[in-house]
C-alpha cells in the first residue's frame, strides 16, 4: 500500500464512490478520516457492502475473503482491494410477469 510521507496509507486508493457509500451508510457516526478507525458496520452491514463492492463497482469478493478482518477499517477494505482488478459493474432488472408477456431480464454493462 503506497505510504504517504506520516506513514498513513493514502486514501485515494480506495474508490471515491466507496468511500462516500461508506460515509453515508454509517447512521449517525461522522465521516471517516482515519484510515485506520473502525468502520463499525453489522452483518447487514457487510452483506450491502459488498453487494455494493460487486454490483456498483465490479469487485469479486470470494467467499472466504468475507471474513471481519477485511472490512473492519478502511485500511483492511483498500488492502482487501489491492488484490483485485473491478471488472465492469453489471446490475440485472427483472420485469414482472404479465398475462401473455413472457418475463425477461434486462443485463446491463456499466
Amino acid at each position: 500500500m503506497e505510504m504517504r510521507p506520516n506513514n498513513t496509507p493514502n486514501m485515494m486508493e480506495i474508490p471515491p464512490k466507496l468511500k462516500e457509500y461508506i460515509d453515508n451508510n454509517r447512521g449517525s457516526l461522522p465521516p471517516i478520516t482515519d484510515p485506520d478507525e473502525p468502520l463499525q458496520i453489522d452483518s447487514l452491514g457487510l452483506i450491502r457492502m459488498v453487494a455494493f463492492l460487486e454490483n456498483d463497482l465490479g469487485y469479486r469478493v470470494e467467499d472466504e475473503e468475507l471474513i471481519a478482518e477485511n472490512f473492519v477499517t478502511m485500511r483492511a477494505l483498500g488492502e482487501l482491494l489491492e488484490t483485485k482488478t473491478p471488472t465492469a459493474p453489471t446490475w440485472q432488472v427483472k420485469a414482472p410477469a404479465q398475462e401473455g408477456i413472457p418475463t425477461f431480464t434486462v443485463k446491463r454493462e456499466k
